[in-house]
């Protein structure tokens, strides 16, 4: 079979290259948020269910970095984006049922703007705009998840010139690392956009989204794919989970 077509790419049934393991990524688990990857507490334990029974067990993400060499079956790591609050309320008592650790990429501006802000105004945002605050994503960090970088404003990465894209993408690690005083390993970019010079320095491994073609983590560290399970397509999860399992055999 050749590589796919781009306008195949968005298809959230392509999972990962063969060997590799499949990533997910999801921004809410929430009942109130409509977005094609945020879930209802309902669905996020029944996506859970089908692809850990289906795929393979859950990877955890401290050992996902720099030289990571795959486990010799089918496995899945969970990535949350931007780092919002029901990701500690919601995901985190539910990832705990199934025994999974997810990898958080936070924009690190806004768990610092969270930070300035009172608990009252934070109970009248909407969803979409509470994020954690530092001492809250540590609570997460805390329960065996691992914090890491989605820049600091979230911006578009390719529209922006290259000295501000790399400032973007190192800010954001720097701040990780000072909050949590490990060494950053990883990286997500906004909306899955890359540009044609990744501004992620050496020795990292980047995440994007469906936009990614699936391709080896050794050949492209700065380009790996992640796949979704479509809110509102609960039907269609057995048959996502069943393709990802054989995709990583691939010819074998």
């Amino acid at each position: 079979m050749g590589a796919p077509l781009i306008a195949d790419l968005a298809d959230p049934a392509l999972g990962s290259a063969p060997g590799w393991p499949l990533v997910l990524y999801f921004h809410h688990v929430n009942a109130l948020v409509d977005h094609y990857t945020a879930l209802s507490p309902d669905q996020f334990r029944r996506g859970l269910d089908t692809v850990l029974g289906t795929v393979g067990p859950a990877l955890d993400p401290a050992a996902v970095g720099p030289g990571f060499r795959p486990p010799d079956h089918p496995s899945v790591l969970f990535t949350f984006d931007d780092g919002y609050r029901d990701n500690l309320q919601v995901a985190a008592p539910l990832l705990a049922e199934f025994g999974v650790k997810a990898l958080l990429f936070c924009v690190t501006g806004e768990l610092d703007a969270a930070d300035r802000l009172s608990e009252p105004e934070r109970a009248a945002l909407p969803p979409r705009r509470s994020f954690l605050t530092w001492e809250e994503a540590e609570r997460f960090a805390g329960l065996g998840h691992v914090l890491s970088a989605h820049t600091v404003r979230h911006p578009k990465l390719p529209e922006l010139g290259g000295n501000e894209a790399a400032e973007e993408v190192t800010a954001s690690l720097r701040r990780v690392r000072e909050r949590t005083g490990e060494p950053v390993r990883t990286f997500a970019y906004p909306y899955g956009l890359i540009p044609e010079r990744p501004p992620v320095p050496a020795g990292l491994l980047a995440f994007g989204t469906v936009k990614s073609p699936p391709a080896s983590w050794e050949h492209r560290p700065l380009h790996i794919r992640r796949t979704y399970l479509p809110s509102g397509e609960v039907e269609r999860w057995a048959g996502l989970a069943t393709g990802w399992r054989e995709q990583w055999f691939g010819s074998q």
